[in-house]
């Protein structure tokens, strides 16, 4: 087995790269400080998957980054993907803490220092009958209301500042709802670094808005990023509306993933329902480690 370290990138992201492991990712968390790393893993002439590993320093300590990674290809076996994570710290070319959160729940490697988790992926593959009927009941019905009523939704990427209002209606939202999620700063340096990998979908009733949602693009996978929605668009499920185009937007385009993120039953019960209520299918990934 060989690891390349710094290859050139001439690959790109592999079919179905996360967010976390996708070029422009690297490129925004560059822009941060970090300093992206390729890794490509070879069992011979064969491809058997792609790293990037975002390199910093803390004080005195090199820490090496590798979330949902790495991504393989077919030919990597589970076998093969357990020596591969084991070789990895030991091939780079230097030495450094790693902290691997490796999207295979059954493998581990390292002191655990924070726990699995489950993520919910939409298929985007299917016909638009298709995926409509593997919806959930309710879901299905609430999308139904929501088209019935008077909302206009548009479609384009997002736009800064001229958007920076819609962003600062989110940043009040998380503020009143106690939740975690990336910063604007992340979302401002990916608009400038990619500006065509965005997808924002904003609802307006009477030209006013109640509801967005904001994706990143990473063909041909797409990820859902932040969103927001009033009082009246929650009473119109607007966001049921949005996801919905956003599925219709992204399959027309050949996207035939949309990542919706995290699923936690126990802390917010209802995101997650709403989450799988989509057809959206789980993804354990496993928990992350550290290791020399």
């Amino acid at each position: 087995m060989d690891i390349d370290f710094g290859p050139p990138d001439r690959h790109g992201d592999l079919p179905g790269t996360p967010l976390q492991q996708c070029g422009t990712y690297a490129a925004v968390m560059a822009a941060f400080g970090c300093n992206p790393v390729l890794a490509d893993i070879h069992d011979g002439s064969v491809l058997l998957g792609r790293a990037r590993v975002h390199v910093r320093r803390v004080g005195p300590l090199r820490m090496a980054w590798l979330p949902r990674g790495p991504v393989w290809t077919d030919a990597a076996t589970p076998i093969l993907q357990h020596r591969a994570l084991a070789a990895l710290p030991r091939a780079a070319p230097w030495r450094a803490l790693w902290a691997i959160g490796c999207d295979s729940a059954g493998i581990r490697r390292g002191l655990q220092a924070a726990k699995g988790l489950e993520m919910a992926e939409l298929d985007l593959a299917p016909c638009a009958t298709a995926r409509r009927a593997a919806q959930h009941g309710k879901w299905r019905n609430r999308l139904k209301r929501a088209e019935a009523s008077d909302l206009n939704v548009t479609a384009r990427p997002l736009l800064l500042p001229q958007d920076a209002p819609l962003l600062a209606q989110e940043t009040a939202q998380r503020r009143r709802r106690g939740y975690a999620a990336l910063p604007h700063a992340f979302t401002e340096k990916w608009t400038k670094l990619a500006p065509d990998s965005t997808l924002l979908l904003t609802a307006r009733e009477n030209g006013t808005p109640v509801g967005f949602m904001l994706m990143l693009l990473h063909a041909p996978v797409a990820t859902y990023h932040i969103g927001w929605s009033g009082p009246r668009g929650r009473a119109l499920n607007v966001h049921n509306l949005l996801l919905w185009r956003a599925s219709q937007d992204l399959a027309a385009r050949g996207y035939t993933r949309l990542d919706l993120g995290r699923t936690d039953t126990a802390r917010t019960p209802g995101i997650a329902r709403f989450k799988m209520g989509t057809g959206a299918a789980p993804r354990a990934v496993g928990p992350t480690t550290l290791c020399l």
